[in-house]
């Protein structure tokens, strides 16, 4: 009897979710989505031009994103794909005993590398900076 209950629950649910029409909760956001803020220098911090000054000197170099590194081939290789189509980027597959890093984009400096990994995050993709070379 119960498992009856679950299925009639079950298509209940689905006749709502593909119905088309709007539900309550979509008129009540109807207007007031959230927008993203404009990626901007202000979201460095501890931004110090005399400080900047003298790490310039050190930013020379080249820079790449990692967003993960898994040990399982097969999920690296799944992730791999799921990653060029999010972010445009030809993934880098290295493999580093026991991981198999994801590894994507070149950039000169390390601010513009940071500046993209906090873009990413806000799109709930996790990157963080490694330099190359």
């Amino acid at each position: 009897m119960k498992k009856i209950a679950k299925l009639a629950m079950l298509f209940v649910s689905l006749a709502f979710a593909t119905s088309g029409t709007p539900t309550d909760i979509d008129s009540l956001f109807k207007g007031k989505e959230f927008k993203l803020p404009p990626l901007d220098s202000s979201y460095r911090t501890n931004y110090n031009e005399a400080d900047h000054a003298k790490v310039s000197a050190k930013d020379d170099g080249a820079f790449t994103l990692q967003f993960d590194a898994i040990a399982n081939f097969d999920a690296a290789q799944a992730r791999k794909a799921r990653l060029q189509s999010q972010t445009g980027y030809d993934i880098q597959m290295i493999f580093d005993a026991p991981f198999y890093k994801l590894r994507g984009g070149l950039f000169k400096k390390k601010s513009d590398a940071e500046d993209k990994a906090r873009e990413f995050a806000l799109y709930n993709i996790s990157a963080f900076v490694v330099k190359v070379r």
